[in-house]
């Protein structure tokens, strides 16, 4: 039997949390979940949740910042506590906003149909966004703070000016932060913390890029189920997770699903879909609860 590890990065909305968590238990997944230090949380309310699958919340819970490289930190946290617990054939990154919108048997035909090849969503690099990683900045963890975003923003206008920067000899890729990966591409990226602590510890917004930047500057660039995808029809197939960025007016946010998305939802080739938040429409995600489970339990 082949298993799969699920890594789940979560800060909030606990209940809808719950549903997800649900939704992957499965004899062949375990799930491994980070739950934000801030955030006030308490892993002992859920005991028993998991009939199928080993349910780990990871500690030193670590406190995630906005842009920081905390989020860098966190994924790899959470790789090396399910490569450390065992073998997996695949490992996939998901938030605690995310939800399957297909059964598991139909993820595990997939993946099974598939292995040895790596789920990630390349995009083209834009020429704004090596700032994020070429200029040293000081307070990376701070960027959402007023004050700090200011003493940053200045020292990357010095380090512009004056024709300064890091990371020159890099070759940085750009991708979305969610994946699947196999064990060997998992245990690569363990491996190679340290460099990308290394390049990465000074730059901002680096969860689009750090993970990318490894794999494309690996022998595992050859193995990306798509590597770029210029059709806006084929949007998220390279990692199998539906997003829509074309709704919400923020470039920064992807748009909320509602209960009016049900059809589309429905109808999406991909496995899952973000995001959902219980406090905007708490209706889709009861919905396609009840629809995975049916399904689910119709498998039994």
């Amino acid at each position: 039997m082949k298993r799969h590890a699920y890594l789940i990065l979560a800060h909030c909305n606990f209940g809808q949390l719950r549903k997800l968590v649900e939704l992957l238990d499965d004899p062949r997944n375990d799930i491994y979940i980070h739950v934000d230090r801030k955030a006030r949380f308490s892993p002992e309310k859920w005991d028993y949740t998991c009939t199928g699958s080993h349910l780990s919340f990871i500690s030193p819970r670590i406190a995630v910042h906005w842009g920081g490289p905390s989020i860098m930190r966190v994924e790899l946290a959470l790789l090396k506590a399910a490569t450390e617990a065992g073998y997996y054939d695949y490992y996939h990154l998901l938030s605690g906003m995310d939800l399957p919108v297909k059964d598991q048997d139909t993820i595990h035909a997939f993946f099974d149909a598939h292995s040895g090849t790596e789920f990630i969503n390349c995009w083209n690099f834009k020429s704004d966004t090596g700032s994020r990683v070429r200029l040293y900045t000081l307070f990376p963890e701070m960027e959402r703070n007023f004050f700090f975003h200011a003493i940053n923003k200045i020292g990357r206008k010095i380090q512009t000016a004056a024709g300064l920067g890091i990371n020159r000899d890099i070759n940085f890729c750009y991708a979305s932060q969610w994946f699947s990966i196999t064990d060997n591409l998992a245990r690569y990226a363990v491996s190679r913390e340290k460099w990308l602590e290394r390049i990465f510890s000074h730059t901002i917004i680096c969860d689009e890029i750090f993970f990318a930047t490894l794999v494309m500057n690996s022998p595992f660039r050859e193995r990306l189920f798509v590597k770029k995808l210029t059709d806006p029809s084929n949007q998220g197939k390279g990692n199998m997770r539906f997003i829509d960025w074309t709704r919400g007016g923020n470039v920064r946010h992807p748009w909320t699903f509602r209960t009016g998305d049900w059809d589309l939802l429905m109808s999406v080739p991909h496995f899952w879909a973000r995001k959902f938040d219980e406090t905007v429409d708490s209706r889709i995600i009861d919905l396609i609860y009840d629809s995975i489970k049916k399904q689910q339990s119709k498998a039994e």
